[in-house]
């Protein structure tokens, strides 16, 4: 599959060693020069199975690491790109549902399974809260089984299911929509949709009317309202 821009691969599981590296995998794709941060699985069974309790019980920061890498996500100036084709479990799931634009082959499975074990989705909670309602997710974690892509586009994981042969044409496409966007306020967007839920209406209208006045005043966004204004590709300025 050649995809465009910085492509990130996930390990087939979580444990001390391979959160490491995708920490380090995604510290390098932010800083590299790419506009779009691509996240694909390990193979066409498994996006990610989430996380090795024996491997992670063995080295206790691992958590603690991976909690940083969702941070770290949520602040990325970069737009992310989730390409699911096979099973994405646990903080996998989660790793999904932290990207901007999720596309899943119709053969793609999530599942929250962590209770059945005797854990909770707990570092992941609040990422797959925002994308789907809390109700669901609460419906997808008690229930731990697995679900088709078709079930996660409807909860609102999955932004696009495609056949495996149209994954990296689809894939393409997202990546470059979502060059389109200016980075700092997809990163401002991103905060925003979590924290305003944590203020009473009034209140939270207000600070989003603040922050629509700082994002006004930047040089970006006056380029590409002129450009705009002028009939042209606002990306294009």
């Amino acid at each position: 599959m050649e995809l465009t821009g910085g492509v990130v691969h996930l390990p087939k599981t979580l444990d001390g060693a391979s959160v490491r590296a995708l920490a380090r995998s995604v510290t390098a794709a932010l800083c590299a020069d790419v506009p779009v941060i691509t996240f694909v699985g390990h193979d066409a069974a498994t996006f990610c199975a989430g996380m090795n309790v024996d491997a992670v019980l063995e080295d206790r920061q691992a958590m603690g690491i991976f909690a940083d890498l969702f941070t770290m996500l949520q602040s990325s100036p970069k737009p992310l790109l989730a390409v699911v084709d096979g099973a994405a479990i646990g903080g996998g799931l989660g790793l999904a549902c932290a990207c901007d634009w999720v596309v899943a082959t119709s053969r793609a499975t999530f599942a929250l399974p962590e209770l059945l074990w005797g854990l909770a989705p707990a570092t992941i909670w609040p990422i797959v809260s925002s994308r789907m309602t809390g109700h669901d997710a609460w419906r997808w974690t008690i229930s731990a089984h697995t679900r088709s892509a078709a079930e996660a586009c409807v909860a609102g994981i999955v932004d696009e299911v495609v056949e495996p042969d149209a994954l990296t044409r689809t894939s393409n496409r997202a990546a470059q929509r979502l060059t389109r966007l200016e980075p700092h306020a997809l990163a401002r967007m991103r905060v925003w949709a979590r924290d305003c839920r944590q203020h009473p209406l009034p209140e939270a209208v207000t600070m989003g009317a603040s922050i629509i006045s700082d994002l006004a005043v930047r040089p970006e966004v006056k380029r590409r309202w002129h450009a705009y204004a002028k009939g042209d590709a606002p990306w294009s300025a």
